[in-house]
């Protein structure tokens, strides 16, 4: 007579493991020149605890250090004294958490702690890039055909401002103050993606009052527009359909700091230019335009 069987024991497939696993998930990423970091404490679907924080690359140290220690402190806010496995969503930054004596589990990382911390970085990087003041000039010579074009781009929030410029060959001053604002504008996009989708808040000042009203009113056409200016405004148009911008003429030339920078940066791309500086050095001075306001922003 046979015997009976036990039931047999249904085992967990891989998915599932991963799913109700439990513990500290930690993501350390670098995005846009920051360095970006969320910590999730998570039991199977539920999520009990996240923090997340971000440091500019330049503060951060060698090998993000500081981004590490701020991860691994809340680390510990979560665990609230507890042994509970952390987990690293990349792969690499398993070694340098052991190394700050954390219980680094190597396992893949509960699911929707992965989830949920993505979602905290994200999150924190709209949030960093919801507002946004941009400053454009353009220089013009007057024995080289060259024009110098800056920008200075401010995302506030203790950010450093991103300087930007451009020498091109030809133009009137409207066509080039027009040219500086539709560099710029490209520049943001390349900055942060959501700068021109509606998910930021966008001011451009531009001391040329002509291109400022330009912008603002589609009726106006000035005498000295030319062909070469009405192209510069539809694609500018074509840049912040579904941007939330607005256009503003500044007083050039006085209390307004941006506008003093991007002047700076026009002159400074427009003579380069003329005295066939290389690229590289170009940029150097330009990033030296700004250091000092970014120093004191970091202080």
């Amino acid at each position: 007579m046979p015997f009976p069987t036990p039931p047999s024991r249904r085992s967990l497939s891989a998915a599932e493991a991963v799913a109700k696993r439990s513990g500290l998930t930690v993501l350390i990423v670098s995005r846009r020149g920051l360095i970006l970091w969320a910590v999730a404490r998570t039991f199977e679907s539920a999520v009990l605890g996240v923090r997340s924080g971000w440091i500019t690359e330049a503060a951060a140290g060698p090998h993000w250090g500081k981004a590490y220690a701020e991860a691994a402190r809340a680390v510990s806010e979560l665990a609230a004294g507890g042994n509970e496995p952390v987990f690293s969503v990349v792969d690499t930054a398993r070694e340098r958490l052991l190394g700050l004596g954390l219980p680094v589990d190597l396992s893949y990382p509960p699911a929707v702690g992965v989830v949920v911390t993505e979602k905290a970085v994200a999150e924190r990087l709209d949030a960093l890039f919801c507002r946004l003041e941009i400053a454009t000039d353009a220089s013009i010579g007057h024995r080289t055909p060259w024009a110098g074009h800056g920008w200075v781009l401010d995302f506030g929030k203790g950010l450093p401002l991103r300087p930007g410029l451009k020498a091109v060959g030809g133009g009137s001053i409207l066509e080039s103050e027009l040219r500086a604002i539709r560099l710029a504008l490209g520049a943001a996009k390349n900055a942060y993606t959501g700068v021109l989708d509606g998910r930021c808040a966008v001011t451009v000042s531009s001391d040329n009052l002509t291109a400022a009203r330009m912008l603002n009113d589609s009726g106006f056409q000035p005498g000295q527009s030319t062909a070469a200016c009405r192209e510069e405004i539809q694609r500018i148009q074509a840049l912040t359909a579904f941007a939330d911008v607005h256009f503003q003429w500044v007083k050039g030339h006085a209390d307004h700091e941006l506008n003093v920078l991007a002047d700076r940066l026009a002159v400074m791309s427009r003579r380069h230019k003329e005295a066939e500086l290389p690229a590289h050095e170009t940029l150097r001075m330009a990033a030296s335009v700004v250091e000092q306001r970014n120093m004191g922003l970091a202080a």
